[in-house]
């Protein structure tokens, strides 16, 4: 009897090991933006940004509103024509943004190709005026699936500047920032 006992309490452990799996590391000076029961990618910000999720997006923002939001398009076109024939026209024809200039490669292109957690992505860069006040965008597009996921970094205008020049210091500042949030991104 004893035997059984201690049969059945040695399974039961092992099912109870097995069961609770491997906990992902969180990468350090950093915390999980994205809900992981509503979405399929994890997005890891520093600890000391703001997170707000609705659904199926997850944005996070810092004290000088520098802000990281990301969404799940549907679409069977590819990057480069969603961003030619979805993204521009929503934003740049729709009426929204004003004096907006597109980074553009040396041969007249737009978008550099990088990677996104080891997958084709694209980079597009643009500055664009809304109201009274500039605004610096970059937008990571990544085909993964029958989605586009569009990671969607805003930095807004330096304040209290003189003169014509529109300065966005917060680029720099959280230039490394960025850098890790973007090293860290993984898709489920």
């Amino acid at each position: 009897m004893k035997r059984i006992l201690l049969v059945i309490l040695a399974l039961t452990m092992c099912l109870c090991l097995f069961s609770c799996g491997e906990e992902e590391e969180i990468p350090e000076g950093m915390k999980l933006a994205s809900d992981t029961e509503i979405v399929d990618y994890k997005l890891y910000v520093p600890i000391d940004w703001t997170v707000s999720n609705a659904t199926a997006t997850t944005q996070a923002y810092c004290e000088d509103r520098t802000n990281i939001n990301i969404a799940q398009w549907d679409s069977s076109k590819s990057v480069d024509e969603w961003w030619k024939d979805e993204y521009k026209p929503q934003v740049f024809e729709a009426g929204a943004v004003a004096e907006a200039t597109i980074e553009k490669n040396k041969d007249g292109s737009e978008g550099k190709s990088i990677t996104l957690d080891k997958k084709a992505a694209k980079q597009y860069d643009y500055t664009a005026k809304i109201g009274d006040s500039f605004f610096k965008y970059t937008v990571i597009a990544c085909k993964t699936g029958g989605s586009i996921y569009v990671i969607h970094i805003t930095y807004m205008q330096d304040s209290g500047k003189e003169g014509d020049e529109v300065v966005f210091s917060s680029v720099e500042k959280h230039k490394d920032d960025i850098k890790n949030i973007l090293d860290n991104f993984k898709f489920e």
